[in-house]
């Protein structure tokens, strides 16, 4: 057996039952597609720290793309994301 606690993560449905509210209207500013080298393990990214809510989106092969309630957590995940990049593109080079 295995239990996921969601907390601030969204899923398809709650986006559903969100239409029209503020929480989507915030999300929706605060979007971020990456494209990973290889497939990630999703459930590996670390979100316990975020404020507001997240939705994370599988756009295709290993395309995602990352929604935002809180622009704190958009510019966390980005900075995190862009850092993950620069090291990873330094290991690329040596």
């Amino acid at each position: 057996m295995r239990i996921v606690e969601q907390k601030n993560s969204l899923s398809e449905e709650d986006l559903v039952h969100l239409q029209g509210s503020t929480v989507i209207a915030k999300m929706l500013k605060q979007r971020l597609v990456v494209e990973f080298e290889t497939n990630p393990n999703i459930e590996e990214i670390d979100f316990a720290g975020t404020r507001g809510f997240y939705f994370i989106k599988s756009l295709g092969h290993k395309i995602y793309q990352f929604w935002f309630e809180d622009n704190r957590d958009y510019e966390d995940f980005r900075a995190n994301i862009l850092a993950y990049k620069m090291s990873s593109t330094i290991k690329d080079d040596k």
